[in-house]
């Protein structure tokens, strides 16, 4: 079984990891609040670093995605570990024959009362840290994605006046077109020098014109191509924000009930214990997670099928390619990819 202290690098990268990935998320939504300003101009827009600073923020979260995912799963599965071991107290063929990884991989005998809650109290440990880290992450996410949304929004908006623009300006550039085309037949048709002249004068007043407008509509083009490189840009991290939120949601939904469910097993375990187990002292995240439990009415209760509402949510947001094996085993969890 796990101890403590083999959890710390795991999550002292992940937290790391998701630090940066907010300051890369503020950075992202400082530059398009920026950019969604009515006085911002585009001709001095780096768009490779922006788009650089866009994708390596998207590879940070996915990358903290990953590693917050695999803590979770790997938690999951040495608490079905613990919880194993607890039930051998009581009957020592219990897993022998689970053909998965547990039964092959733990011993036939008995492990102490005193080992089980102390691999708990490790577990418990970690996931504090991980809830703590759900907790940082949830907020900043839903606070960069409506951030990022409105500033999106405003470009958008304003891409489209362009977008108006240009087609007024392309309108007047195919009524004068027509004209000018109708004067050139005119000048081709009359032979009077009085009436030449002034279809000649009206003539080039209307080219003149149209180049007038030609020229507007090249000087809105490029700030027209800029916004809608920007909405390129920052719509995809907008839709990365949302689907974030959304996992973090299911890997915080499994967590607190996982988290419910070893400290059930804990008090089991301490409850039955002959002799009684030491009084120890825990972190104080711990005892801040048993106090929740111990306080809340509903603790414990119905807790299988709570677990298993959350972990469905769990496989289907985060492992939906797992659904389509009927086969796989809820106890040897396989640590894939869960953008796969």
């Amino acid at each position: 079984m796990a101890k403590a202290h083999s959890f710390d690098g795991e999550i002292d990268k992940a937290r790391l990891t998701l630090g940066n990935a907010i300051k890369g998320m503020d950075a992202a939504n400082a530059t398009l609040g920026r950019h969604a300003r009515e006085e911002a101009r585009f001709d001095t827009i780096n768009f490779p670093v922006e788009e650089a600073t866009v994708r390596e923020t998207v590879e940070l979260l996915d990358r903290w995605k990953s590693m917050a995912l695999s803590l979770v799963k790997e938690l999951d599965l040495l608490t079905a570990a613990a919880d194993l071991q607890h039930r051998r107290l009581f009957d020592e063929k219990a897993g022998i024959d689970t053909s998965g990884l547990l039964g092959r991989s733990l011993s036939h005998g008995h492990v102490k009362p005193s080992a089980i809650a102390a691999d708990l109290d490790a577990l418990l440990s970690a996931s504090a840290a991980l809830d703590m880290q759900f907790k940082t992450a949830k907020p900043a996410l839903v606070r960069s994605f409506r951030d990022c949304e409105a500033h999106l929004v405003r470009v958008i908006e304003r891409r489209q006046r362009f977008d108006s623009d240009i087609e007024d300006v392309q309108s007047r550039i195919d009524v004068l077109t027509s004209k000018i085309a109708d004067r050139r037949g005119s000048l081709a048709s009359t032979r009077a020098v009085d009436i030449r002249a002034d279809l000649e004068a009206e003539h080039q007043a209307l080219l003149a014109e149209q180049d007038d407008f030609r020229e507007k509509e090249r000087a809105l083009q490029p700030v027209r191509a800029s916004l809608q490189r920007l909405i390129d840009i920052y719509a995809e991290l907008v839709d990365i924000l949302n689907a974030r939120i959304a996992a973090v949601n299911a890997m915080a939904g499994k967590l607190t009930i996982d988290i419910e469910q070893r400290i059930a097993l804990l008090k089991a375990v301490a409850s039955e214990a002959d002799p009684p187990l030491p009084v120890i002292e825990r972190p104080v995240a711990v005892k801040t997670l048993i106090a929740a439990f111990e306080t809340n009415i509903l603790a414990g209760q119905d807790l299988a099928a709570r677990k298993t509402r959350a972990d469905d949510i769990f496989i289907r947001r985060l492992e939906p390619h797992l659904l389509a094996s009927p086969t796989s085993n809820k106890e040897t969890p396989e640590v894939a990819d869960p953008d796969a």
